[in-house]
């Protein structure tokens, strides 16, 4: 498969959306709420930015809608722990970055083919470079970003920058991977044991390091503070709302990620974009689709099932898939051109 290769200048001082850490409305400005270390944001020690982030306050919500796939069983959900949760999904840039930093200091391996975790004696698998969906590429020791071929076919065919992008082909153990690699470049814990792929120690709010939001903080965020079917409120999805396929297509691929502010949930201190459409999002939990009724306080999610649940709808999927409260999952190991994202952080 041919692809036009794009060389990127690694400059870790700077980025897109350098790291912006937002206070919401009655949280104490004087409490230290910034997840990103000052010295990293700069990038003093030669490290990528971190994405920004909005805090989301803890409160009580009704998790399900009766109607959304793996979404019917409504249960009111208590969440005691402020969160962090990433404004934005992931970009290729951002985890091009970051995996360069991890590879060059031994925390992966890498061949033209794949990209494999090395701890904690994981060898899983956590990008897929071979697919023709991957936007990134590798040779000679440095990645790099690439066009991919079905997206010049369908939707550039005038060439596209695949930098903002939301990442792609990446498996969840490679979302949880670039959650860690995030803490290990701040100098935190890491939440996940790459051996057993518990976060927390079976508790994911009381990590302290970077993680994958839970399920429930996902939904949580993503319907804040009022119920709502999608982020943006009860409207029916159009294409200028979220990047989804309607009668066709709004895109027919990704679309750089923040390109639809009408569609972001606007209720936090500041938006967060994309959690409708683009690319489906992977979350900590376990994925079981009959989560009950009973009322829940800090679910860790399902200890049982294979799979890993996913959010949000994507880019090729119909708007039904939109809704904040439809779950699906895959295996762990599972990836495609329309999976990505989000990082989250307790606070």
């Amino acid at each position: 498969m041919f692809y036009r290769l794009l060389a990127i200048t690694f400059v870790f001082a700077t980025s897109a959306r350098a790291a912006t850490i937002n206070v919401a409305a009655g949280h104490s400005a004087t409490k230290a709420v910034n997840p990103a270390r000052v010295d990293i944001e700069e990038g003093y020690w030669g490290t990528p930015a971190p994405p920004s982030f909005v805090y989301v306050p803890a409160g009580t919500f009704i998790m399900g809608d009766g109607v959304a796939y793996c979404g019917e069983d409504e249960r009111q959900v208590t969440l005691t722990h402020d969160f962090w949760i990433g404004q934005y999904e992931v970009t290729n840039r951002e985890y091009l970055e970051l995996l360069q930093w991890a590879y060059d200091r031994g925390y992966v391996t890498a061949t033209l083919w794949s990209v494999r975790d090395n701890l904690d004696g994981s060898i899983r698998e956590l990008v897929d470079l071979d697919s023709p969906d991957c936007e990134l590429a590798f040779s000679d020791g440095v990645f790099s970003l690439r066009e991919a071929d079905y997206a010049l076919q369908h939707a550039y065919p005038e060439g596209y920058d695949p930098a903002d992008h939301p990442m792609k082909e990446v498996t969840w153990h490679g979302a949880v991977a670039y959650c860690d690699w995030l803490s290990l470049a701040e100098g935190l814990p890491r939440a996940y044991d790459h051996s057993t792929w518990r976060c927390g120690g079976g508790d994911p709010y009381s990590a302290e390091g970077y993680r994958l939001p839970t399920d429930a903080e996902w939904e949580y965020a993503a319907q804040w503070n009022d119920d709502r079917v999608y982020p943006w409120g009860d409207e029916i999805p159009t294409c200028s709302l979220a990047n989804f396929y309607d009668n066709g297509s709004c895109v027919g691929w990704t679309s750089p990620v923040g390109s639809f502010p009408a569609g972001a949930q606007p209720n936090l201190a500041d938006p967060i974009y994309d959690l409708s459409g683009n690319v489906w999002e992977w979350v900590n939990d376990r994925g079981w689709c009959d989560l009950g009724t009973s009322p829940e306080i800090d679910p860790p999610g399902p200890r049982n099932g294979f799979g890993r649940v996913r959010r949000g709808g994507g880019w090729n999927f119909y708007a039904s898939y939109l809704r904040v409260s439809t779950r699906y999952d895959n295996t762990p190991g599972f990836s495609y051109g329309y999976v990505g994202f989000r990082p989250a952080r307790s606070d």
